[in-house]
Formats: C-alpha cells, structure tokens, sequence
C-alpha cells in the first residue's frame, strides 16, 4: 500500500506540532490557535499608499467597511494541466457586478506544466505566479527564478506581469521573502491571517505581521521596502480550528460549506477583509481508479455562487486586488477601474496568443492546435506558442537553447496577448494597448541580470537574520514524494 506525501507529511507534522497547534490538511504549516505577541510596528504618518500601507485589520485610506468591495480570491496552486484547468474553471463560474467573469491567480510549479495552458489562463485575463520550479520548501533563490524564466520563456507572460510568489507547503524563511524582493516580484501570499491577525494586504517595509509564532515578526527580521504581503485567510471550523488549504477535506460536504459561508459573512459584516479561497485542484479532479470528488467539487461551487451573489462581492486575482490596495476606492467606483474591465484583443487573426483554438484530448489531456509546437521529452509533452528547447529543462538549466528558431520570443514592448510569434509582429498599434516590459530576469548561477547588474544592486532590504524552516520536516518528507501539494 503506497502512503501519499500529504498523509505521510501530515503525520510527521502532527507528531511535532505544539497542542496548540492544527495542521493544514494538504501538509502545509500546522497553524496556532492562540495568538502570538509581535513586535510589528508601523507609523501610518509615514507609511502611505500607494507604495507603503500597514498592517490593519481596517480597510485602507479611512474607507468605512460599508463602503468598499468585499474581494473574494480563489486561488490555485502546482502545475497546469488540461484537467486541473477544467476543475479551475467551474469553480470561477460565476460573475462580478459588472459582468466580467471572475478572475483567478494560479501558483505554478514546472514538473507536469502545459504551458500553452498557462499562456491560455494569463490571456483570458487570469493571473499566473511563481510556484517555484520542482515544488520544495524553503525555495533556493534558483528554484524562483528558474520558474519565473520557463513561465517567460515558454508560455510567453511577460516578466512584469508574473508578479506574485507562493511557497510551496508555505514554508519559507527571511530569506524566502528576502529573495523575493531580490528577483522583482511584487508580493508573496505564503502568511496565514486567522482572527486577531486578520489584516488586510500590507507592505512589508516594517516587517511582517503574520505567522509571528516562527519568528518572522522580531524586530529586524524583515524590512522589505515596496513589497506587499497578501495573507492567506483561515476559515476556522466547528471547533474553532484554522483550516486553510483545500478546506474540502477537513469536513464532510455540509461542514464545509458551513464552515465557508459563516466565515465569509464574518469578513462581509466586520471589515469586510479579503475572502480566499485556495485550492490544489488536483484533489477535486476525477481521476480513473481514483475516488470520485465530483460531490465535493459541487459543494464548493454551490458555496462559491451563494457568497457571490450578495452585493458588492468580487472574484479577483490577487494581481486585481493589489490593484486596488495602491489606490482604493469606493465599490460603487470599482466596475471603472480599468484593471477590473474583461476586453479582449481584437488581433484581426487567429494567432498564437493563448486565445486561438485549441483541442484537449479526452484519454490523454494532451493539447493540440495547428498553432502550437509540441514538446517531447519522453517523460513529458506539453504545448507551447514559443521553440521548443532542444533538451529537457532543469533546474540548472530551465531555459535550453531553442531546438530551431521559426518563432519569435516575447519582446519587451509587447505584451503577449497582443503578439505573433510566428510572424514576428505585435498587432497592438494604440496607446491603449501599448506595454513596456521593465522586469529583468535575474540568472541565478553568477547573480546578475541580464543587464549585468548585480542582482541585489540599489536593494533597499536590510539584511536578514535567518529563520527557522516553517514545518521543515513534513517539507523534507513531501517535497521529496509529491509534485502536487
């Protein structure tokens, strides 16, 4: 009998976590349920939007609970493929007040990614974020970027769009963060919030204020200018317990959309925080052999659509959300916002772009188009609009040299949705849709960009004092059996 990684990790977690403690059903860091005294200190004289915010459990800028959005996000985590992107998809099946459909953020992780499926969600205006690239705790500063590079490479979202970082199993350190702001990115969402912490999003340029009880919150631990931390929300249940990943499987069906609509009416009549909603959709994908989650998944849609239908509800990215953040305004505002519209490019052709057809295999989930080149590597296929790399990507090497040149990378001027990489040719000619990339990929292996600066050049980040790994043993015992945690 095979034991997965999620129940073996689980049980190596729950036999070191404190009384005080419950552990996340997917393996994820055991949660406390008292609070932990923090050091964390902000002056809001001085710290002010749009590029520093505090933490506060108040909506931003004075804005009265009432008067603003109740954001919900529903967020997905590890590898893109044509199932998990079906499961996705009718979990987001509902609409916002102004009609757009619900906007998503998906974690990726490279082992078993399609990427003209990740080019597909970031052009139907969902978000993609780095996931790392072989799922481990505690990521190397190589596990970030060499994501970041193959979801660039191959799946053609610009570097300045791939904003957002998720550890996997949660478990990251100072350094985590520290890394983070290194490479460029915008925020990371691996801290659980549960009551007295339940703040809204916040910089980190005076620390964290989440998951104090590892030590992140010291004084001096963390001082990350211009970098935002999007908590990740717990539902608490019968008993009063935080659950937090794939909430689904700590209760039966009824539990759980029990517990999820009295803990969303909490955030709806109090301050009216963020929702969130996080899932790794491979446990409510129908498998053949496996148990049938089909009842599960329609629990949690049905839950989903009556939280959404109250008023001044929106399903957003966590890209959307910081939107917001930076300049919040009233709901009654929000529809305007041009980050919250759903056009779609009008190209005059059929390219490929994340947005031409596309046929998915029944047996196999293996994606086909005319457009598309496929790519083998024996253990491996996936789809993409880009070359194929002529060997398959490592780790230490996550982009290859091209197996032949008959398309055109991303430019920097372009943003993909917009851009021809057979013929070569951006077919954006407005201001309105006109794109500047200004990310630089940083190479991991001499510490440079690809400019030649060094990697940490102009950082305004203190440095930081090292952390204990966050449930480091249930990290050592999945990451080493599971890429789909």
């Amino acid at each position: 009998m095979k034991i997965s990684a999620a129940i073996l990790s689980s049980l190596v977690a729950m036999a070191l976590a404190p009384s005080s403690m419950v552990l996340a059903q997917d393996g994820t860091p055991v949660i406390p349920t008292t609070p932990t005294e923090s050091s964390y200190s902000c002056d809001s004289n001085t710290c002010k939007l749009p590029s520093c915010l505090c933490a506060s459990t108040s909506p931003p800028n004075g804005l009265k609970p009432s008067e603003v959005p109740q954001f919900v996000t529903i967020t997905f985590d590890d590898s893109i493929q044509a199932k998990l992107v079906e499961t996705a998809h009718e979990l987001l099946s509902v609409h916002n007040p102004n009609g757009c459909p619900a906007k998503g953020s998906w974690y990726v992780s490279m082992e078993y990614t399609d990427f003209s499926l990740v080019q597909q969600w970031y052009a139907n205006g969902h978000e993609v974020a780095d996931h790392t690239f072989s799922h481990v705790g505690s990521p190397s500063a190589q596990e970030i970027s060499a994501a970041r590079a193959m979801l660039h490479e191959y799946a053609g979202v610009p570097l300045g769009k791939i904003q957002g970082f998720r550890a996997p199993f949660l478990n990251y350190t100072a350094e985590t963060l520290n890394e983070v702001q290194k490479q460029g990115f915008l925020y990371d969402s691996s801290a659980t919030a549960v009551t007295e912490d339940c703040y809204w999003p916040y910089t980190l340029d005076n620390g964290m204020a989440n998951d104090c009880w590892t030590g992140i919150c010291a004084a001096g631990a963390v001082k990350l200018p211009g970098v935002w931390e999007i908590p990740m929300y717990a539902v608490l249940d019968n008993a009063s317990m935080p659950q937090l990943m794939d909430v689904y499987l700590a209760g039966s069906d009824a539990d759980v959309s029990s517990w999820t609509s009295t803990n969303f009416d909490r955030h709806y009549n109090g301050n009216r925080q963020p929702f969130g909603i996080y899932v790794h959709p491979t446990h409510l994908t129908t498998y053949p052999g496996l148990p049938d989650p089909s009842a599960t998944k329609k629990a949690l849609v049905d839950v989903i659509q009556s939280i959404t239908s109250k008023p001044d509800v929106w399903v957003v990215s966590n890209a959307q959300l910081l939107e917001w953040m930076k300049n919040p305004v009233p709901a009654s505002e929000l529809a305007k916002q041009s980050y919250m519209k759903c056009d779609l490019p009008n190209t005059g052709k059929e390219i490929c772009n994340g947005l031409q057809n596309i046929t998915v295999a029944a047996d196999t989930g293996v994606v086909s188009s005319s457009l598309l080149n496929s790519c083998n590597f024996n253990v491996t296929t996936w789809g993409t609009c880009f070359n194929c790399p002529s060997s398959q990507p490592t780790l230490d090497n996550p982009t290859p040299p091209a197996a032949d040149s008959s398309r055109h990378a991303v430019p920097d001027n372009c943003d993909s949705i917009w851009w021809d990489p057979i013929a070569g040719q951006c077919l954006c000619t407005e201001s309105s849709c006109a794109y500047k990339d200004t990310a630089v990929p940083v190479d991991q292996r001499n510490g440079t960009r690809a400019d030649g600066s060094k990697a940490d050049g102009g950082s305004a980040a203190v440095a930081l004092s090292p952390l204990f790994s966050v449930a480091a043993v249930g990290t050592v015992v999945a990451g080493a059996l599971s890429l789909f945690l």
